[in-house]
């Protein structure tokens, strides 16, 4: 996968509220690269399972400041999220 989108850092080092959904905005752009190009990954990540990409990512995120499990999580939402938008052509 290639490294083009740069992933936020959280707003703090410590939890606070909305902090998930920073993590999920701040992997969007980079989930969403992905699943352009590997529609597998996305396939995985709707399993709760991680793909060899998806790890890179999550270590990516996690060298950003956010941790692999806010990252994992986020990733899950995300491809749920990009399914069901691909859902919504066919309604």
């Amino acid at each position: 996968m290639e490294d083009s989108q740069a992933i936020s850092r959280p707003r703090q080092t410590s939890d606070y509220p909305g902090r998930q959904t920073d993590c999920i905005a701040a992997l969007r752009p980079a989930v969403s690269d992905l699943a352009a190009t590997s529609q597998d990954s996305i396939v995985a990540a709707l399993g709760g399972g991680m793909t060899d990409e998806l790890v890179a990512l999550a270590h990516r995120a996690e060298e950003a400041g956010w941790t692999f499990d806010e990252a994992s999580a986020a990733i899950e939402t995300l491809a749920r999220e990009y399914e069901g938008a691909k859902g919504t052509i066919f309604d």
